[in-house]
Parts: structure tokens; C-alpha cells; sequence
């Protein structure tokens, strides 16, 4: 039997193999809701006597208002850092101290 484009039966067909190639094609492409890169940089909380910004590559930089930071203070910088992150610095063995501030190259975690 053939199937005749013009009845029910035909017609229904061409609408399955349609959407069928639809469904596959969209699995491919990305979505952004569920991507956090794609937000953009964290908001980042303010935090008195301290103060933050991103740099260029993307990596807190955390600076003390008063005193800068000395080269042994990054267990203080970290504790700042989790704060103005609000609750996670993205901290590693890369995080370094430059300039009297304390630089975090991943940035904020993904605390809420």
C-alpha cells in the first residue's frame, strides 16, 4: 500500500519524520539558561573595609581598605573573598598575592 500525501494517514507520517528531525536538531543546539559562563561574572557583595573587582582574565581580586594585604594575610583575604562572594570563593592552589592584594584566578563558586 502507498501512501498518499493528501489522506490522514500519509499526512500523519510526514508529521512524525518532521518532527522527528526537529526534536534531533534542537538537542544539538545550546541552551543558556542552564549555563552559568554564559550569566556573566557574579555579583559581587559589598563588605566594609574591603574592597573587589574582577580583572581582565576573570579572577577576584580582593583588596583591604585600611592596610593592604601582606604577602602571609591570605587566610584573611580568603575569609573576605567568601564573604563579598557570598559564601564561595572559587579558591585553589593558584591563588596568589600581588601587589597587596589577594587574587583569586577562578573567581566566585557557585554559591547562592
Amino acid at each position: 500500500m502507498e501512501l498518499n500525501p493528501t489522506t490522514a494517514q500519509g499526512g500523519m507520517m510526514r508529521a512524525v519524520i518532521i518532527s522527528g528531525c526537529a526534536l534531533a536538531l534542537g538537542g544539538c543546539m545550546g541552551t543558556t539558561s542552564g549555563n552559568e559562563a554564559s550569566k556573566g561574572p557574579r555579583r559581587l557583595a559589598a563588605l566594609e573595609g574591603y574592597t573587589a573587582a574582577y580583572d581582565a582574565n576573570g579572577a577576584l581580586v580582593v583588596m583591604r581598605q585600611a592596610a593592604s594585604f601582606a604577602n602571609y594575610e591570605g587566610a584573611e583575604a580568603k575569609r573576605a573573598a567568601n564573604a563579598i562572594c557570598g559564601g564561595a570563593v572559587a579558591s585553589s592552589i593558584n591563588d596568589t598575592y600581588r601587589d597587596g592584594a589577594w587574587v583569586f584566578p577562578m573567581g566566585c563558586g557557585n554559591a547562592a
